[in-house]
C-alpha cells in the first residue's frame, strides 16, 4: 500500500504553489460575494441592486476598512511567499503576463481618457481597466506557462 506522499509526483514547491494560487482564488471569491451581500443588505428598500450599486453604494466603515487589509496587507503576503516557491519558468510567465497588464493600463487609460474628452465614450470606469488588466495578465500567464 502506498501513502500520499508516494502517490503525488509533484515536489513541495509545486505543491505550495498550487496551495497559494487556491488560498488567493479562495479570498478573492469571499471576497467579491462578501462586496455583493454586503451590498445587498446596504441598499435602500425599495432600490434595485443594480451594477451601480454594487460599485458604487457606499460600505459599511467595519467592512471598507476589513477589505483594505485583506487587499492591502494578505494578498501582498500571499504574493511574496507565492513568489518565494515558483520556479524560474513560472516566474517568467507571470513577469510577461505583468508587463502585458501594465501596457494595457498604460496605453488603454489614455486613449479612453481622450476619446472621454472628445465626447466619444462615457468617464473612465475602473472596473473595467481593473478587469481588463487582470485577464491579459491571466491570458499572457497561462500562454506562456502552458504553451
Amino acid at each position: 500500500m502506498t501513502d500520499l506522499s508516494q502517490r503525488d509526483s509533484r515536489g513541495p514547491s509545486e505543491r505550495a504553489n498550487h496551495r497559494l494560487l487556491a488560498l488567493s482564488g479562495g479570498i478573492g471569491g469571499l471576497a467579491g460575494l462578501a462586496l455583493a451581500t454586503v451590498s445587498f443588505v446596504s441598499t435602500p428598500q425599495g432600490r434595485h441592486l443594480d451594477h451601480d450599486a454594487v460599485w458604487t453604494s457606499p460600505l459599511p466603515l467595519w467592512f471598507a476598512i476589513l477589505m483594505a487589509l485583506v487587499w492591502g496587507v494578505v494578498i501582498p503576503v500571499i504574493s511574496w511567499r507565492w513568489h518565494r516557491v515558483v520556479d524560474e519558468h513560472e516566474r517568467q510567465a507571470y513577469r510577461d503576463g505583468a508587463v502585458a497588464s501594465f501596457y494595457t493600463v498604460a496605453l488603454s487609460v489614455p486613449v479612453w481618457w481622450f476619446l472621454w474628452r472628445g465626447g466619444a465614450l462615457p468617464p473612465v470606469q475602473f472596473e473595467w481597466v481593473y478587469g481588463a488588466m487582470l485577464i491579459v495578465g491571466s491570458v499572457v500567464w497561462l500562454w506562456r506557462k502552458y504553451a
